[in-house]
């Protein structure tokens, strides 16, 4: 995936698709799940990065914890700013974070953050994520894991959304774990626009090695934010200290 596909994604389409299908009730479990998932106390410090518009921030910040939001994206950063962010915003490229060393009491890393830069950017990102944290800070991700990908993958789907159609083509290449797709974004005034994006989906044996690799000493594996096991079948939550 190119920088151009990537930022393309991230600014142009990520409000419009994705967006209309944001449930506020579960944003608030997963935001305060992984607080939870963490051992936070009131008033910890965390970096919430990428943090988007800033739907996971928000409940942080409302909660009590003090919040710094991370994101490439200037249009998601002015999103943020628009709906009101009771939180500090920086934009930043995870793989090149500009704060200072052991600044956070954690990071987290939702909603499939991963995966799009190669894995050298992957493995850059995750020893940024070390050098900002405390060291009794814990990095928390919540992600897509190659296994459930394989189980449930599809090469075409559809969505109504409230503007529009969106329909995907996608391709899983077993080899290289890489999942390819063409987000076709046909709003209902029919300006159609297309969305390619390539992602490496890593199983959760990868990403523990990765982690290490990274500079943490401990890693736990569970299926969710409330820290259930993790089977072929629940997304992956990785807790990193």
């Amino acid at each position: 995936m190119t920088q151009e596909q990537f930022d393309t994604l991230f600014d142009e389409a990520y409000l419009d698709l994705y967006g209309p299908r944001d449930d506020p009730a579960r944003t608030k479990a997963e935001a305060l799940g992984a607080a939870r998932i963490a051992e936070l106390e009131a008033g910890a410090e965390i970096l919430d990065c990428p943090c988007g518009w800033g739907r996971h921030s928000t409940v942080l910040a409302r909660a009590g914890y003090s919040v710094t939001g991370a994101d490439r994206s200037q249009v998601l950063l002015d999103e943020a700013r628009r709906r009101g962010a009771e939180f500090e915003l920086v934009r930043a490229d995870y793989r090149e974070l500009p704060f200072a060393d052991a600044s956070f009491d954690a990071v987290l890393n939702l909603f499939s953050a991963l995966g799009y830069t190669g894995e050298a950017g992957d493995a850059q990102a995750l020893r940024e994520f070390r050098r900002v944290l405390r060291p009794s800070g814990r990095l928390v991700i919540e992600t897509m894991h190659r296994d459930r990908l394989a189980r449930i993958f599809q090469a075409r789907r559809w969505d109504r959304l409230p503007t529009g159609f969106l329909l995907e083509e996608g391709r899983f290449d077993q080899v290289s774990s890489v999942y390819s797709n063409v987000m076709t974004y046909i709003p209902d005034d029919g300006a159609r626009r297309e969305f390619p994006f390539s992602m490496r989906t890593y199983t959760a044996t990868e990403l523990v090695e990765m982690l290490r690799a990274a500079g943490f000493e401990e890693v736990n594996c569970y299926g969710g934010l409330d820290g259930e096991e993790l089977t072929f079948d629940t997304r992956l939550v990785l807790v990193a200290g």
